[in-house]
């Protein structure tokens, strides 16, 4: 078989079987073409490869025996019983102070903002918005870094006038 049809039959790239071959999970062998050498790969070998492979991926996770069906159930039961009772409160307060320690600004709160944040805020595309800057019905200034940005009044005027 050559490298093309293998690498189909094994659901594989040639590049990854060009790799199995160099680390010796796969052997090959040239033989002469019309114009040059031509690799080709032994079938027998290629469907005990496969077959091997498809072994190792398809390892269940427990017998399907009705013991064990009663083992994952009432294992589904523990795991809720344990969710029921914990306290979400840690966690917010957590994310609450890691909020106040990187001093997050939310949206609502800018008042200038980039063009991107813009389309977010009042919900046109960014497209729109670059066309009404290039049209010069949408003022931009330049923020820090050099970065474009829009007032915020100014998106509120736009909207309002369409």
């Amino acid at each position: 078989m050559r490298k093309f049809d293998a690498s189909k039959f094994l659901d594989i790239s040639e590049k990854t079987l060009e790799r199995l071959v160099k680390s010796g999970e796969i052997s090959s062998k040239l033989e002469k073409g019309k114009t040059r050498d031509i690799v080709v790969f032994d079938d027998e070998e290629l469907k005990a490869f496969k077959q091997k492979r498809e072994a190792a991926k398809h390892r269940p996770a427990f017998s399907t025996g009705e013991a064990s069906a009663q083992n994952v159930v009432s294992l589904i039961q523990t795991k809720a019983d344990s969710i029921d009772r914990l306290s979400f409160t840690p966690m917010i307060t957590a994310l609450e102070s890691l909020a106040d320690a990187q001093k997050m600004v939310f949206l609502q709160n800018k008042p200038m903002l980039n063009l991107r944040d813009s389309a977010l805020v009042s919900g046109l595309s960014v497209t729109f918005l670059e066309k009404a800057v290039k049209d010069g019905r949408l003022k931009t200034f330049t923020g820090l870094r050099g970065s474009k940005v829009i007032r915020r009044l100014d998106i509120e005027k736009l909207i309002s006038g369409l």
